[in-house]
């Protein structure tokens, strides 16, 4: 009883944040037009600057991610109503979805430019 009573809670704790991993987050479709007016040189600089971009955004989104389940945590643990204090990470996670989105069109355009990859 002991042990489901522990597993509940943890599920309880596990499902308040609304903050995501950056594994989780989906990417937002981006318009191709304005890569498929760029040569393929000029597409791959742009796509070596968007994956840096996502991985800086990705740690960023994980550190608060976790900060945030560790504030969930402490305000079930300690005190119910600082449960007020977790306030996701929605704007890194928006941010992260958009470059997603672009490294995405990138690809598409270097698909129809017929770049090698």
């Amino acid at each position: 009883m002991k042990n489901l009573s522990i597993i509940l809670i943890l599920i309880i704790i596990a499902g308040c944040s609304s903050a995501q991993k950056a594994s989780e987050v989906n990417p937002t479709r981006v318009s191709i037009a304005p890569y498929l007016k760029m040569d393929c040189k000029a597409l791959a600089t742009e796509q070596t600057s968007l994956v840096k971009e996502a991985e800086i955004l990705g740690a960023l989104v994980d550190q608060e991610y976790s900060s945030d389940k560790n504030k969930e945590l402490v305000a079930w643990v300690l005190f119910t109503p600082a449960i007020l204090l977790v306030d996701g990470n929605a704007e890194s996670a928006a941010q992260l979805a958009s470059i997603k989105g672009q490294l995405e069109a990138v690809q598409e355009a270097q698909k129809i430019n017929d770049c090698i990859l």
